[in-house]
């Protein structure tokens, strides 16, 4: 399986964790194929809770040991709305990237952080009510979509 096709599937996996779309009671899904392992554990929903801390979606090649975690760690005040949020780490164990994405749940908010190996924002991507931002770790900004 390409890299690509894995992030392809860690984000149909993402889109129906968040979408709630893979029940209520906890999921455990495992496939593993001569490049790729592939783990998805959802945590049971609490009541009022359509995205339960804790579910966790692994992509790992068993040959080189390069993996891609993302763990739902709760949520956050973003702007005025609360967004559910999650931890990516991609990488080995030597070598690893952090990103952070979090999403609102009616999905007019999404927030994308990638972190450099300092642990600083690198660059952060901002969708929200139709308007896109791009901020890199300096701090510029590009922004488009809706205007006021």
């Amino acid at each position: 399986m390409s890299k690509k096709q894995a992030i392809l599937i860690l984000f149909l996996t993402t889109v129906l964790l968040a979408s709630g779309c893979l029940g209520d009671s906890g999921t455990k899904i495992s496939i593993s194929g001569n490049e790729t392992e592939i783990n998805v554990n959802i945590s049971e929903q609490a009541e009022g809770n359509w995205c339960p801390a804790g579910s966790q979606v692994q992509i790992k090649n068993p040959t080189t040991g390069k993996a891609l975690n993302m763990t739902v760690t709760g949520t956050e005040e973003f702007g005025n709305k609360t967004l559910y949020k999650a931890m990516i780490i991609t990488g080995s164990e030597e070598n690893n990237t952090g990103y952070e994405y979090m999403w609102s749940q009616d999905k007019n908010t999404t927030v994308w952080t990638k972190y450099g190996e300092d642990g600083n924002i690198s660059l952060r991507y901002v969708y929200e009510d139709g308007k896109k931002t791009i901020i890199n770790g300096e701090g510029r900004l590009l922004e488009f979509g809706v205007r006021p």
